[in-house]
């Protein structure tokens, strides 16, 4: 039982070590090795400076393999930087041009928003409603209830109602639905 414990505790150490290494971008591993194979070599020359001659003769292949792996890997190494950095470029210059499609997109959603407001003000004037009851249709148009008005307002229900009565006939509407939907339907697509 104690071996299937042990077991057990080693695959999920190797699951975490894996999830680890698998969120890893390439270039950590690549930067990884390079940095092992580097560390390798330079202790390779320091032993070669400080042990006897023949046995850097008989050994003269390996370092020249060494030392040709090691300048592939600086060579592909800056291959690697080169295109990530051109890649991130690219990306650069895509997001710059998102960013001005959407600065465009939001300085017209902004003019349609101060459009659809000014032709609320205008029809405000048009239909002659005073101060308060223009401030009581703004609050009637975001949705809220006769009651919610009343409590913002600091008035009693029966002087909101009173308003809204008024805001009704003033516009031709018979009640809040029809008044919101006297603004709304204008900005909806036409029905087949």
């Amino acid at each position: 039982m104690p071996e299937l414990v042990h077991l057990l505790e080693k695959i999920e150490l190797g699951k975490l070590l894996m999830k680890f290494l698998l969120q890893q971008e390439k270039r950590f591993y690549f930067f990884a090795f390079y940095v092992f194979f580097m560390t390798f070599w330079v202790m390779e020359e320091i032993l070669t400076f400080y042990l006897n001659t023949s046995w850097i003769r008989s050994s003269q292949m390996y370092f020249t393999v060494m030392e040709t792996l090691v300048g592939s890997f600086s060579i592909f190494g800056i291959y690697f930087l080169f295109k990530e950095l051109k890649d991130n470029k690219l990306n650069i210059d895509s997001a710059k041009e998102v960013i001005e499609s959407l600065k465009t997109k939001n300085q017209k959603l902004n003019d349609i928003n101060l459009s659809f407001w000014n032709s609320i003000q205008d029809q405000f004037k048009s239909w002659n409603l005073t101060e308060a009851e223009k401030e009581i249709a703004i609050l009637l148009l975001r949705g809220l209830s006769n009651q919610q008005i009343a409590a913002i307002r600091g008035k009693s229900l029966k002087t909101i109602e009173n308003q809204a009565f008024s805001i009704y006939q003033k516009s031709g509407t018979t009640g809040k639905l029809e008044f919101i939907a006297y603004f709304i339907s204008p900005l909806l697509p036409e029905e087949d």
